[in-house]
């Protein structure tokens, strides 16, 4: 679960630098509002006939200086299926998403941990909760190369903690530019960005592998969840509305050619469906201080 959510692997993207290159203030903190809906598709792999969009909503708050991070965001999803499997064990009402995440840095070790209350719409704040907690060792052999690799366990709904491998690694071989590597096994993927001179636009393109997941009411099969594996394809771009670096806008679009949703029991399957490929767009609008 550390870290998560669909749109996680841009929202620090700014953190590490000013927006303006003349300018070098302090800005500790980010503030954003975020908004994106994808429409409605087809699902397959199921025996139900029908279609699944989503949306979703939602606020951020992060702080970070040289030795430490805190993320705390919450998300509303609106889950929208329509046809035969509305309704069923293969459906879900609204979820919400209430996280903390973070790291803290001593040298080169940094420990890594995260909350999570992730629910559908009548659950109650302690069943949907959730952690995990590891530590990382960060590696900066030179300039323009930042690495950490460590071990985060994973509490999971219905199933047993998981030990899963942490690997972050930035190139930046020019300063127009970097290329991060990320896999945590709930989000793996690669990100590209390029910055103009100022560092007052910043273009992105990601091809990833994500997951959501969320504790559900109970079903004819007793407590469940379900878990959304997903490879969404984006472009993003991030302006800066000010020279002094404070308040920022973003625009994305992207592509999802595969999405699966696996409700669980115990830690068995219990059913599931895909998504057919679907196009989704967001937008944020943001502030640092």
């Amino acid at each position: 679960m550390i870290p998560r959510s669909v749109n996680k692997v841009m929202q620090l993207a700014f953190l590490c630098s000013s927006a303006v290159a003349a300018e070098k203030q302090v800005k500790p903190w980010v503030v954003m509002a975020d908004w994106h809906r994808r429409g409605e598709d087809a699902v397959t792999g199921n025996a139900l006939a029908g279609s699944f969009g989503r949306s979703r909503s939602g606020v951020e708050a992060v702080y970070r200086d040289d030795h430490a991070a805190f993320d705390l965001e919450w998300y509303a999803y609106s889950n929208r299926f329509a046809g035969a499997i509305a309704g069923t064990d293969s459906a879900y009402a609204d979820t919400t998403d209430l996280i903390i995440t973070g790291f803290r840095q001593w040298g080169s070790f940094q420990l890594i941990y995260g909350l999570e209350s992730a629910a559908e719409e009548g659950v109650s704040f302690g069943d949907g909760f959730r952690w995990g907690l590891g530590g990382a060792w960060r590696w900066s052999p030179d300039s323009e190369t930042d690495v950490a690799l460590g071990l985060i366990f994973q509490d999971r709904f219905e199933q047993s903690v998981l030990p899963v491998p942490y690997l972050k690694a930035v190139w930046r071989p020019c300063s127009f530019g970097e290329v991060e590597l990320r896999a945590t096994g709930l989000q793996n993927g690669v990100i590209f960005r390029g910055y103009t001179e100022d560092r007052g636009t910043t273009v992105d393109f990601s091809v990833a592998y994500e997951t959501l997941m969320f504790r559900l009411s109970d079903g004819a099969y007793g407590g469940r969840d379900v878990s959304v594996g997903e490879v969404p394809i984006r472009l993003g771009v991030t302006q800066f509305l000010d020279r002094s670096g404070t308040w920022f806008v973003r625009a994305q679009a992207e592509y999802v050619p595969f999405a699966r949703h696996s409700f669980h029991h115990a830690g068995e399957t219990m059913a599931s469906f895909e998504v057919s490929p679907i196009w989704g767009a967001g937008a944020r609008v943001g502030a640092r201080f």
